[in-house]
């Protein structure tokens, strides 16, 4: 099954992909692109096709198309109608490359991957994939746990983090550390929590940088972040404005089957609090 529809007027406010990414042929300035994406749910499909096209917005691409195959990975390129509509738009002209999230949708094995960069190359086209497997790695992590997405694990978050900071001798100020995790839970708590009801969870996760900064990663199980871009700069919303004022960096990705976020937040050694 396929999903098809040509691009007109400016897309809903949908935070990009981080700014990283790998890139196949030489993406062109104003270049006319194909958005595309392949998974076994409508709904995850839309949310990925959104996030690409503010992506394409942001490089000043124009998205003439999107599309997306309900397939399960690994499936055979020429069975999907989806991406034969991708490579005719490339083949005719009507655009000169494509945006999909990571290139093992498309070609799932590494001889297969040679082939579609080669025929990519022979277009004459490009291909970028803003959302690399390794986006989401950080540094490893040194204390993780699963929390109810509830209030009283906010709470239980503010002793925790304190007490394993401290074990760990961490440089830099625990208090602050504890009120920026504490602000990101609550931002979970209150706007991740599944539409119908059912008791759901978060996973939070400690690490060190080399440099002895700690990224402090807050994973919950709704893909969604409207008005991301606005709040991650502290225009929006309470919790995470505080959180960059009490000096942390922001920046937030989704999990590579679309189904939950990740919020990261990065402090470095000796910050303490205003």
């Amino acid at each position: 099954m396929t999903h098809f529809r040509p691009r007109a007027g400016l897309p809903e406010q949908v935070a990009p992909f981080p700014p990283a990414g790998s890139t196949v042929g030489s993406a062109s300035v104003g270049a006319r692109v194909v958005l595309y994406t392949c998974t076994t749910d409508s709904a995850i499909a839309n949310r990925t096709l959104a996030v690409l096209r503010v992506f394409a917005s942001a490089q000043g691409w124009t998205a003439v198309h999107e599309l997306y195959d309900l397939a399960p990975p690994g499936s055979p390129r020429h069975r999907r109608t989806g991406w034969r509509t991708l490579e005719q738009a490339l083949e005719r002209g009507d655009a000169t490359g494509f945006i999909a999230p990571t290139e093992q949708e498309i070609a799932s094995h590494p001889a297969d991957r040679a082939t579609l960069r080669g025929w990519i190359t022979n277009q004459s086209a490009f291909a970028f994939y803003p959302r690399p497997t390794t986006l989401s790695a950080g540094p490893a992590p040194v204390w993780s746990n699963t929390f109810a997405l509830a209030p009283v694990s906010v709470r239980r978050l503010l002793v925790t983090v304190r007490s394993r900071l401290a074990l760990r001798r961490w440089s830099g100020d625990i208090d602050t550390a504890a009120e920026v995790l504490a602000r990101l839970a609550f931002n979970a708590v209150a706007h991740a929590q599944p539409a119908d009801g059912t008791a759901a969870q978060m996973h939070v996760c400690l690490a060190f940088t080399d440099g002895g900064g700690l990224v402090i990663d807050v994973e919950d199980p709704s893909p969604g972040f409207p008005d991301a871009a606005a709040a991650l700069r502290g225009q929006k919303g309470r919790g995470l404005r505080e959180a960059r004022q009490l000096g942390a960096h922001l920046e937030w990705f989704l999990a590579a089957d679309g189904r939950r976020k990740t919020v990261r937040a990065t402090l470095q050694p000796g910050q303490a609090s205003p």
